[in-house]
């Protein structure tokens, strides 16, 4: 099967905030993103999340080094696909998510990011 992506994947490895319901009080649980494209992102996570499912993602990503800084990221996205990840301690889940919206907050201190 040949390559079916639309957009360039790159390569990350950063903390992940997901919300998975959007009930009061809402659903907070930490992943570890893996890869990221404007129309995807691909996140190992230790909730078992379901195909379907819609989330909101938030991430800090790098801006500039030198300054510090880091562009929030808030992201709607549904669940595609989440394959068990073999020969872990505890369950751990890689999950496929296709994005429906991406926002990007201005540059902010990176030792404020959530």
């Amino acid at each position: 099967m040949g390559e079916r992506r639309k957009a360039r994947r790159y390569e990350v490895y950063l903390p992940l905030q997901v919300c998975t319901s959007r009930r009061r009080p809402a659903e907070f649980h930490t992943a570890q993103l893996r890869d990221i494209s404007r129309t995807g992102v691909y996140f190992h996570s230790n909730a078992p999340l379901e195909p379907g499912m819609k989330m909101e993602l938030t991430f800090a990503l790098p801006t500039e080094r030198e300054a510090g800084l880091s562009a929030l990221v808030r992201a709607s996205a549904e669940v595609l696909r989440v394959a068990a990840i073999a020969d872990e301690i505890t369950p751990l889940y890689g999950v496929a998510a296709s994005i429906d919206r991406i926002d990007f907050v201005r540059p902010m201190p990176a030792n404020a990011a959530a």
